[in-house]
């Protein structure tokens, strides 16, 4: 099984297909999801997927030291350089869609394109009392004995959940928002009761040129329908490159 050395960590990751690289982040406490299978198989060999554990999940390493937002940005672009991938196109789900925005903003020219789903710029639940619910629900689930067993393969500690979960509280991307130079779509749900409608709007809003899609979802749409993320990522990927300048679409190292 893939691990590599990243700082202070080993980062556990899957690379499948071939072609210009697609790079997932995954969500808080999640591990490398089912969806790389059904995004590997839409994309038809034009794209290599490349997903990962974050710091805190799954094969990858769980220190019990503080984690950020940033610092986990700094561990994707650290796995980047250490599989020999220059370049790709960055799809960042839920917390991972934050992680996604740090690299993005702090490494423009390591970033193609960027895609965001069930995503916001801040923590909605320090405001909205919908949001503020279904993350006091999340917690307690998670930090119940047991349940993260049940439930995925590779579970967090209650520990390094709880270490991802005060990152994600804590991360105020708003001021990176306007760094962000390369194509974004963000496809949220409109049902999403973690990022209600108006952090999706309040994103698209800080991005230049953002597209904003919203689909009839909740926000588990990349499991439990995830075609309804990757019909639209897919015709944006294609759209970036068919108007990429000569030169551009190179970046994967082969």
């Amino acid at each position: 099984m893939p691990r590599v050395r990243v700082d202070d960590i080993r980062i556990y990751y899957e690379i499948r297909g071939k072609g210009e690289p697609l790079l997932v982040i995954w969500g808080i406490g999640g591990e490398v999801p089912s969806l790389s299978a059904a995004l590997a198989e839409k994309v038809q060999g034009r794209y290599r997927v490349i997903t990962f554990d974050n710091r805190g999940s799954g094969r990858t390493d769980k220190p019990d030291v503080p984690y950020s937002i940033e610092q986990m940005a700094v561990d994707t672009v650290g796995l980047m350089d250490a599989i020999g991938i220059p370049g790709v196109h960055l799809l960042g789900i839920s917390t991972g869609s934050r992680i996604a925005l740090a690299v993005a903003a702090r490494s423009p020219e390591r970033v193609r394109s960027l895609i965001l789903n069930v995503a916001a710029a801040r923590s909605p639940d320090r405001d909205d009392p919908v949001a503020a619910g279904a993350f006091e629900r999340l917690r307690t689930a998670m930090t119940q004995p047991g349940f993260a067993e049940r439930t995925l393969a590779h579970p967090p500690t209650i520990t390094s959940f709880l270490r991802q979960f005060e990152a994600l509280r804590t991360f105020d991307g708003r001021p990176l928002l306007g760094r962000i130079r390369c194509p974004v779509l963000i496809v949220n749900g409109t049902r999403d009761t973690s990022v209600p409608v108006g952090y999706a709007e309040e994103l698209r809003a800080g991005i230049p040129d953002a597209r904003l899609v919203f689909v009839e979802s909740d926000h588990l749409v990349a499991r439990t329908d995830p075609d309804l993320l990757l019909d639209p990522a897919l015709a944006f990927l294609r759209e970036v490159e068919e108007t990429a300048e000569p030169g551009e679409t190179n970046t994967a190292a082969e």
